[in-house]
């Protein structure tokens, strides 16, 4: 416990310091025109200021919780205050001595963030934090324990219900046997929809720091955002050896974090952000989490529309899918483009290198060298906008784009239908329930939901969707159908999405259905 002294001390030093800056806004506002209040209204103000923080305070600090991950092995040891024994740490959860091995902070959230009083308490963390622990209906052992310390200095046990890797974000399912807690006695935040975050704006954090939190009592701190839409520095780290399409490969890292001054140290990933309102409006995150750094960096994963979309899936313990045009942008400076009008101020886009045969850009019309000014009205400065702001639209969506075609010279905008951002590395991805059931022993999704189905001939995107899993003995299996299998059609329908797929095949109630291959195979399934 010794060696955490040292960076306690430093954390309440920096929190100490950061008071007389009220005191300095306050006396300056006269430097900026502003009418200097008398000594009297200044402690008015600087008292309502500290009401409302003690309120919102108040308010959401029953709703984050402190992780503890056990791992199975020796009993770690200890050394006595003197020096004088080496002693076997505490196991005994109560005790003020115990220390998990890992920890960390959560927020209490509700299943599809519902309103309902009796909807089931879920809590959204980091995932990782909880990479590696028991997953939810899945038996195999572990050597991670989830540990989940809740107000009132109640413990039970978690599991992961859906984990994103892309969005380091995780859902976990509480097991309240044991606790004399109910549900409804757990008070979860709403996912609201807040403004947008302002640079400068203030914020209060409610997490876990060194694990202090270990009571059940979610530690404080407050601070400014100091910027948006931020990427985590490169690390230093060498990734020569890591195959491009698996090297940062995070929506984080195209740009979407709040970069706050609050200080979030060892324990502080997974806490909530809220605004002086009590909203939640990111989860927090450290450097160190992202990417291996040894030093403190405040980020905080803001809960906008598009993450709220991520968050509701994980908490339905779905996957969380992404957007994808299917083309290859990069980056173009604008002032080397030749006839640009005037009114395009940017200075930088994304430029349009190939586009897929068929893909969702190619029917909505996009070509080589068009090149991208804003995506739903959004400005594009770079490649990496371009695949975050698709990306966190999600499939099925349109994305209305606005185009500058310099061989037409003309400005234009196309309207895409998006496909699904193909998974990487699904083994680090956890899903526990299936957004369409399994009809005649198979299961499909978009085309490009896996990058190890995406070996098309020509770079052509397929019009079709493809088969993920086949059941065996199933009638899928008796008819030739493999994993990988592209189907086309539906008895005569064309089918595109899942969604279509599953509308067509419930609306046939019969024996025996036709399905088409992209290999130009009919295969007949019986019920």
């Amino acid at each position: 416990m010794n060696s955490l002294a040292s960076p306690l001390i430093e954390a309440l030093a920096m929190q100490t310091l950061r008071l007389p800056f009220w005191i300095i806004l306050l006396s300056s506002w006269a430097a900026v025109g502003l009418a200097q209040p008398p000594a009297a209204d200044s402690i008015t103000v600087l008292a309502s200021v500290e009401e409302q923080l003690v309120k919102v305070i108040g308010s959401a600090e029953s709703s984050v919780v402190a992780l503890g991950i056990l791992k199975r092995e020796a009993a770690p040891l200890r050394v006595d205050g003197f020096g004088l024994d080496v002693l076997p740490r505490t196991t005994d959860e109560h005790s003020p001595e115990f220390l998990p091995n890992e920890f960390g902070s959560g927020v209490i959230i509700t299943a599809g963030n519902s309103d309902e009083p009796t909807a089931e308490r879920l809590v959204l963390t980091m995932y990782h934090l909880v990479r590696g622990g028991p997953v939810v209906g899945k038996e195999v052992p572990t050597d991670r324990q989830l540990r989940v310390r809740l107000p009132g200095r109640q413990i039970c046990d978690a599991k992961i219900l859906a984990a994103d890797p892309r969005s380091d974000l995780a859902v976990l399912r509480l097991d309240l046997t044991g606790t004399k807690l109910s549900r409804e006695d757990l008070k979860p935040l709403k996912l609201v929809e807040p403004s947008a975050p302002r640079k400068g704006q203030f914020v209060i954090s409610l997490g876990n720091p060194y694990a202090i939190a270990r009571d059940g009592s979610a530690s404080a701190s407050w601070g400014i955002i100091s910027n948006i839409s931020r990427f985590p520095a490169p690390a230093e780290s060498d990734k020569s050896d890591v195959p491009p399409t698996r090297r940062d490969t995070s929506i984080h890292h195209l740009g979407t974090l709040l970069h706050i001054d609050t200080r979030l140290n060892l324990g502080g990933s997974g806490g909530a952000l809220l605004n002086l309102r009590g909203e939640l409006i990111g989860l927090t995150t450290s450097l160190a989490a992202i990417e291996g750094y040894e030093k403190s960096v405040g980020f905080a994963i803001p809960i906008d529309a598009n993450l709220r979309r991520v968050v509701e899936s994980l908490s339905k313990g779905l996957e969380v899918e992404y957007g994808f045009l299917g083309l290859q942008p990069d980056d173009v400076l604008l002032a080397a483009e030749r006839d640009l009008p005037p009114r395009i101020k940017q200075p930088t886009a994304a430029r349009v290198l190939m586009v897929f045969n068929d893909s969702p850009a190619a029917l909505a019309g996009l070509r080589r060298d068009d090149v991208i000014l804003a995506v739903n009205r959004k400005p594009i400065f770079g490649k990496d906008d371009l695949l975050r702001e698709v990306g966190l639209l999600g499939p099925g969506v349109f994305a209305e784009m606005t185009v500058w075609r310099a061989a037409e010279r003309r400005e234009l905008r196309a309207q895409a239908e998006l496909g699904k951002w193909p998974v990487s590395d699904e083994e680090t991805l956890i899903a526990t329930e299936q957004r369409h059931p399994e009809w005649r022993g198979l299961r499909v999704d978009y085309p490009t939901s896996r990058a190890k189905y995406m070996n098309w001939p020509e770079q052509r995107y397929p019009s079709a969707v493809v088969v993920t899993s086949v059941a065996p003995q199933s009638s899928a299996a008796d008819g030739n159908l493999q994993e990988g299998d592209f189907i086309t059609h539906v008895e005569q329908q064309p089918i595109h999405t899942p969604a279509e797929f599953h509308a067509v095949v419930s609306k046939l109630d019969k024996p025996s259905v036709v399905v088409k291959t992209l290999d130009g195979r009919r295969l007949s399934l019986k019920r």
